[in-house]
């Protein structure tokens, strides 16, 4: 199931990819012809959320690659390290649009023919928010964090757009620096991106997992199991998957038979209740085994 979905989001994302390259050679051309540097800074942002999409593809198509004597537990994390790379890109684009908007700023100019920028403006702001919307029910569906990154991208393309489309709009209407403020928002908006995906991605390669809601749901799974008391419970991320570790203290009078079965109904139930559980490792201990090592030690 989850494999299937994996192909699924690799055709939308690559589907992206090229629709936003369209839009930004569009939104770059108009621009040039209308002399709007917010239109040229769109068309470019577009462009590079294409190379952000295209790399998440390849991200994607990477981390399926199974089990080798190299990397003995897959590849999944290449897709968080793509969303890594992706923010920074992201950064890079934003001091470009930023010089050029601060330029601008400093000479505005008369926009020539708006209305062909106001209309190219809202088009590509309705497709980036489409896009944006389906990526992003995708990314919360199969939990992963590159494409994650990449929604949070369509959604600062569509905000941008409208954004820049204001600005324009208030050169329309006279106020020559509108179209170099709304670059320079823009500009801002993508760094803040940026950060937060980056802030994410770096907890997940450092082994770090930020999901109490998850815990607390799976320690209740556990819980419905009487015979058994949770003692620890360890969870990490692996590309779109979670890998855990649990250990449990069961009655020492229970058999090595009734440990074994119990231990398997309670890894089926967490993984049927939980999506995205790639695998789950459950220990046993018997009661009282800790605190008698205490008192020895």
């Amino acid at each position: 199931m989850m494999e299937e979905g994996l192909k699924k989001v690799e055709k939308v994302v690559l589907v992206s990819a090229l629709v936003l390259v369209l839009i930004g050679i569009v939104e770059i051309f108009v621009g040039y012809h209308t002399n709007s540097v917010g239109l040229i800074a769109d068309g470019t942002d577009s462009i590079s959320d294409s190379v952000v999409s295209f790399m998440v593809w390849f991200g994607l198509r990477i981390s399926k690659r199974k089990a080798d004597k190299k990397f003995n537990f897959g590849y999944y994390r290449v897709e968080t390290l793509v969303s890594m790379i992706v923010a920074m890109l992201m950064i890079a684009m934003s001091i470009y649009i930023f010089y050029n908007a601060y330029l601008r700023l400093r000479n505005p100019v008369e926009l020539n023919y708006p209305i062909a920028a106001i209309i190219t403006l809202t088009a590509g702001g309705l497709i980036s928010l489409y896009l944006a919307i389906v990526k992003n029910r995708l990314s919360e569906k199969y939990n992963l964090l590159s494409l994650k990154a990449d929604a949070k991208v369509s959604i600062k393309d569509w905000t941008s757009s409208f954004v820049i489309l204001a600005g324009v709009l208030l050169s329309y209407f006279g106020f020559k620096w509108g179209d170099a403020i709304g670059a320079l928002i823009v500009s801002f908006y993508i760094v803040f991106v940026a950060i937060t995906t980056i802030k994410q991605a770096s907890l997940v390669l450092v082994d770090g997992f930020n999901n109490p809601e998850l815990v607390k749901y799976i320690s209740s799974i556990i819980g419905k199991h009487s015979a058994v008391k949770l003692k620890e419970l360890k969870l990490r991320m692996t590309g779109p998957y979670i890998i855990g570790e649990v250990t449990l203290n069961v009655e020492s009078e229970m058999t090595i038979g009734k440990v074994h079965a119990m231990k398997n109904k309670i890894r089926e139930d967490i993984m049927k209740r939980v999506s995205g559980v790639k695998d789950l490792t459950i220990l046993a201990e018997p009661e009282g085994v800790y605190e008698s090592t205490q008192k020895l030690i």
